[in-house]
């Protein structure tokens, strides 16, 4: 046996120990303590490795970091030299305030800030408040919320004014230094933000640099908090008689970038209380608070009704019946599995059709608006609004998701929806049906792309089937359906004998005949039993 020298283990030093943990301890409970209920709300998460390597374009950007998680990338610095050019146009738009004002503003704020992130951020007070500064003053710019200032100011306003010139921890950029490059004659407010970009940028307002911005914005990853924002605007106004509506401006930003995807939020219902971009995007993404009394709508005859029920009654297979009190929601779940009934699930539009239950594409109506996550059930009908899918969409819907994941307290009504489409069009078949009747348009390759996009996005999402979600009466009534014999019975009569419209006229004659047929026997029995006198 061979010998096996021992070690003497390392006397540990127990006050040095105690004394680091405590600093540590400290450290996590100061945070702890600095962050308010608003600022619990606001937390902005970094995606988990395993998640992020599926797909790392949809997570990370391409052209612009905002916050602290990408600041720095070397694939991100071209952008760089325009966040200073919108910096030095907002001193610019207000004369009475200068870069120590804003600076002070934003430092104020910047403690709360960084207590929004859920990572740690490794970088010093000055680079993270210059940071804020300038991505504040992006935001504001990019998506157009000064613009209608700057018109004011050609307007109304003539007054000239050299802001004060210095980098906050730093020296600033030579363009930002050369007076030649944005200004004329030292006049404030001569210049437009349509100017100043294409000086900046060379006039990078092509399609492909719009789309990657409005990509890079709206990943949850790259946002700072509204108010920031909200600050620095408010700076920049402070003078102005009638400012713009900077939560209106933002919102229309928004709305233009889900061009393609039916909003039931009208102009006067537009949210004034949000967090960041992401936030605020996934604010359109609600559904209407009509929903459910409109899925749990049954028309037609009362006793068409009564017939389906019988058929429901003693043909299904099971139904799972919700119980309200959260509190037993574990004693109900073991008994559900206890008593031998099943949890309810989504089928297939394949499947549901041969149930009998029609596909319809939701139309939109701007007097009675509706969101991409309004689908309901009428009159034996599925109703889905359009779904425009194009190579950006999975990036977007991955952000809401995560936002949904990682945010709990926002609910988890996309989440919901994209699990209800993931299995609704598991196969490309599925996206086939769904497309002839335009509920689905797409411009990828080929359906099965576009199932397979819905089964990567609902791939490592937490959903709970037995909650309260959105959608769940919905799956109940169309299990519902799915499972009466009775209907799956007509339906395939339907779609096999008499889909051919000559098939159902002679069918229909048979019928007629058939009946006419014991009419007529019926009257033979009567007459030979009571014979006519």
């Amino acid at each position: 046996m061979p010998h096996v020298p021992r070690t003497k283990a390392k006397q540990v030093n127990m006050t040095e120990l105690i004394k680091s943990m405590s600093e540590e301890l400290d450290y996590y409970w100061s945070l702890g303590v600095e962050r308010d209920y608003e600022t619990e709300s606001c937390l902005i998460y970094k995606v988990q490795q395993h998640i992020r390597d599926s797909d790392r374009f949809s997570y990370e950007p391409c052209i612009v970091s905002v916050g602290p998680y990408h600041h720095g990338s070397a694939s991100l610095q071209g952008m760089e030299k325009e966040k200073w050019g919108y910096l030095d146009m907002i001193i610019r738009l207000n004369c009475d305030k200068n870069l120590l004002d804003y600076v002070k503003a934003v430092e104020a704020l910047a403690k709360r800030a960084r207590n929004c992130y859920s990572e740690y951020i490794n970088m010093d007070s000055e680079t993270f408040l210059q940071m804020l500064l300038l991505d504040g003053c992006y935001i504001l710019c990019s998506l157009g919320a000064v613009n209608r200032l700057v018109q004011n100011r050609l307007e109304h306003s003539e007054c000239a004014s050299v802001h004060e010139t210095g980098a906050v921890g730093g020296e600033q950029p030579e363009h930002v230094k050369n007076e030649d490059i944005l200004r004329e004659n030292d006049t404030t407010c001569q210049v437009t933000i349509e100017e100043i970009r294409k000086e900046e940028t060379g006039d990078q307002t092509g399609y492909w640099f719009i789309r990657f911005i409005n990509h890079d914005l709206l990943l949850l990853e790259n946002q700072i908090p509204f108010f920031i924002v909200k600050t620095i605007f408010e700076l920049v106004t402070v003078n102005c008689a009638s400012p713009p509506c900077l939560t209106d401006e933002l919102a229309k930003y928004v709305e233009s970038a889900l061009l393609w995807y039916p909003k039931a939020n009208l102009d006067s219902d537009r949210t004034k209380n949000f967090h960041h971009l992401l936030h605020l995007c996934h604010i359109y993404f609600q559904p209407s608070k009509r929903l459910e009394e409109d899925s749990n709508s049954e028309l037609g005859p009362h006793y068409i009704n009564r017939f389906l029920s019988f058929g429901r009654k003693y043909f299904r297979i099971s139904h799972y019946l919700e119980n309200s009190d959260h509190d037993s929601s574990f004693q109900n779940d073991m008994d559900t599995l206890e008593s031998g009934n099943h949890l309810n699930r989504w089928r297939r539009a394949a499947q549901y059709l041969e149930a009998g239950i029609r596909f319809k594409k939701r139309e939109y109506d701007k007097l009675d608006p509706h969101s991409l996550l309004d689908v309901r059930f009428l009159n034996g009908e599925m109703e889905i609004p359009c779904l425009v899918i194009d190579e950006h969409a999975g990036s977007l819907f991955r952000n809401l998701i995560a936002f949904e994941q990682t945010c709990p307290q926002f609910g988890d009504d996309f989440t919901a929806y994209i699990v209800f489409l993931s299995q609704l069009i598991s196969m490309p078949e599925d996206v086939t049906l769904l497309g002839q009747r335009e509920i689905i348009v797409h411009h990828l390759d080929s359906d099965d792309k576009v199932s397979d996009l819905f089964t990567l996005l609902s791939k490592d999402v937490v959903f709970d089937f037995n909650g309260n979600y959105y959608l769940k009466s919905l799956c109940q009534t169309l299990e519902d359906r799915y499972q009466s014999r009775i209907n799956r019975w007509m339906s395939w009569l339907w779609l096999n004998h008499f889909s051919n419209p000559w098939l159902a006229v002679a069918a229909f004659a048979t019928v007629i005949v058939l009946v006419c047929t014991i009419v007529q026997t019926v009257y033979g029995i009567l007459a030979y039993v009571n014979p006519p006198k």
